[in-house]
């Protein structure tokens, strides 16, 4: 019998206690947060701001993985144009090559001449079809520095010393303390996720901005050198 009682007081204050406990999921597009709140408690100051922080760092971070994602879309189609870019500038140096030892009355002169021509006509085309784009996403990469430097001091000085409130005054908080340093964790890992992509952005990036200066240095070079033998050749 004294069993029976004790179950039954087990089971009444369970029910007691999720009378008072809600539980509620927020659909977000980085996450879906899981927080569970204390219905007899009215939120502190401290508590409601740091909320706030926490559905705003979602936003943050998600707007983060967005803008990294859309910065490594167009980085395979440009790494396209400059290796066709870099193969015209292989073919047209051979060209040219040839073209400077052979001698005027060889009859294969003009055909070289004219093979030359149409490969420096072909890169100034191409060049004139993908470097205003690549200009564009370059600075946009660059200005990426500014952007996540802002983003991050946010975190670290404003939202996360905030969340911190939660777990010092705790037992004056209305949100579960279980729950939301669980919630907090799941986000901290899809920060992770997102910073991880962003790590492959700026190597991607970097990548793309040192291969495509090596290359239009030579390219500088190689067009003073023709200018120098033939000026008529670049349609000067």
């Amino acid at each position: 019998m004294k069993l029976c009682f004790s179950l039954f007081c087990d089971l009444f204050l369970t029910l007691q206690y999720n009378n008072i406990m809600e539980t509620i999921s927020t659909t977000h597009p980085l996450r879906t947060i899981i927080l569970r709140y204390d219905r007899e408690k009215t939120a502190p100051a401290f508590e409601t701001l740091a909320l706030q922080y926490y559905h705003e760092i979602h936003d943050r971070t998600f707007d983060i993985k967005q803008r990294v994602q859309e910065g490594r879309k167009y980085i395979p189609n440009i790494n396209f144009k400059i290796e066709e870019l870099e193969d015209l500038y292989r073919e047209a140096c051979r060209k040219f090559d040839h073209l400077k030892v052979m001698y005027t009355t060889n009859p294969n002169k003009e055909t070289v001449r004219g093979q030359l021509k149409t490969l420096l006509e072909a890169m100034h085309i191409l060049m004139d079809e993908f470097v205003p784009d690549m200009i564009d996403q370059v600075n946009q990469f660059f200005g990426y520095d500014d952007y996540i430097f802002d983003q991050e001091a946010w975190m670290n000085d404003v939202a996360f010393p905030q969340f911190h409130k939660i777990f010092a005054g705790y037992q004056e908080c209305s949100v579960d303390m279980v729950f939301f340093d669980r919630d907090l964790e799941d986000f901290k890992c899809a920060l992770a996720s997102v910073k991880k992509m962003e790590a492959k952005y700026m190597e991607e990036a970097n990548q793309l901005v040192d291969t495509y200066s090596d290359l239009n240095d030579k390219i500088d070079v190689f067009f003073e050198q023709v200018a120098e033998f033939d000026e008529t050749l670049l349609g000067l």
